[in-house]
């Protein structure tokens, strides 16, 4: 069997797509990557990549803002070059990455005569950031393609309920965006205090802020910390607000590596993954933090999302805030410093959530699926 992998930036830049070229290849199939030569491309990142990769170039003459016309224009043209990326492939299955590769996925696979993966990394049409025209066009292609798919696969119950719904097709294949197996943390020194962490990029509707808040309600409890790990265009605002709060327990940790998140994050007590109801899309996701902070053997603090809801139901690994508020936040981080018993549940419950959800096995559900259509 041969699959091609197709996502519309340079590969590498996709973490959900690096785990499922290693999968691939661990068990036994011929994979390989096609992407686009976009603004990121890093050709010494190319040399991480564990399969074959084509990059299909696109020619960027057209500058921002893009007149109505120019918007389809490059639309077309960059269809039309990952469609002929694919069909130079002559794959068995096409395994395409988000709506911005479904039109092409589709396209190749008519010109083929192979089956097609749908895999659904958001909800793209409802994501705040598409708007006008791009939106219009990319809902019309999700609702014309998406009945050509032979497999829908999204991150979360909520989201295969929605394309459910919405589009009249068989409940998508749920693949969440899990940790490895093989990331999961050793037991290891933790850091002094009882410390809060809420690791990635610093942006809004992530919490960073309403951990920061919370500190002087913290502060009759000098053993917990809150702390940051990450880089992003709020740091400067985020670290002037500590400063102005006077807030001593409240810690920055200098950002680290990809692979390195997990290791550091099992130094500290509590996870944070809050995620603010800006738009559907982030309604209806779920934050990858969720089985970093699992797979390092911590209780997690989550802000009231669908899926949130399901897994903490599921497992009880933590505490679901009822506000995405300081006050609640400080509740939830007094409460699991307190309970020892209550904190020590959630630890076993966590490590029982990123045993039995892990990329591994989720993944090879898929696999075995794609097997089934070539072998009959």
């Amino acid at each position: 069997m041969k699959v091609c992998d197709v996502v519309s930036n340079s590969v590498w830049f996709d973490p959900r797509v690096r785990k499922q070229l290693v999968e691939y290849i661990n068990n036994g199939v011929e994979v390989v990557a096609v992407g686009l030569k976009d603004t990121r491309y890093d050709e010494g990142k190319m040399k991480n990549v564990p399969c074959k990769v084509v990059l299909a170039d696109i020619d960027e003459k057209f500058k921002k803002p893009l007149s109505k016309p120019e918007v389809l224009l490059k639309e077309f043209n960059r269809v039309k070059k990952l469609r002929e990326a694919i069909i130079a492939q002559k794959p068995d299955v096409i395994h395409a990455n988000d709506l911005d590769t479904l039109t092409a996925a589709c396209q190749a696979a008519k010109k083929l005569g192979c089956k097609v993966v749908y895999d659904s990394h958001e909800i793209c049409v409802e994501n705040h950031q598409m708007k006008g025209i791009y939106k219009k066009l990319n809902a019309l292609c999700e609702k014309v393609f998406i009945k050509r798919i032979n497999k829908m696969v999204c991150v979360s119950h909520a989201a295969a309920d929605y394309f459910a719904n919405k589009y009249a097709i068989p409940k998508p294949m749920v693949i969440t965006n899990c940790s490895l197996k093989a990331e999961k943390a050793v037991e290891t020194d933790k850091n002094e205090g009882f410390e809060i962490l809420n690791h990635g990029v610093y942006y809004g509707g992530r919490g960073y802020d309403i951990i920061v808040e919370s500190a002087p309600l913290l502060k009759d409890y000098p053993e917990i910390k809150v702390t940051l790990r990450g880089f992003g265009a709020m740091e400067d605002e985020l670290r002037a607000r500590a400063e102005e709060l006077g807030a001593e327990n409240v810690i920055f940790y200098p950002p680290v590596l990809v692979n390195e998140l997990i290791p550091y994050a099992s130094r500290s007590k509590v996870g944070v993954a809050i995620t603010e109801n800006t738009c559907l899309n982030f309604e209806l996701s779920v934050s990858n933090k969720i089985f970093e902070y699992a797979s390092a053997g911590l209780p997690v603090i989550m802000s009231d999302i669908a899926e949130h809801r399901y897994l903490n139901e599921k497992y009880n690994f933590g505490i679901i805030l009822q506000e995405n508020t300081p006050e609640c936040f400080a509740k939830a981080a007094i409460k699991l410093y307190t309970d020892k018993e209550f904190y020590n549940e959630c630890v076993k419950n966590a490590d029982k959530l990123s045993e039995e959800v892990n990329w591994e096995t989720e993944f090879s559900r898929l696999i075995e699926i794609e097997r089934s259509w070539i072998n009959g």
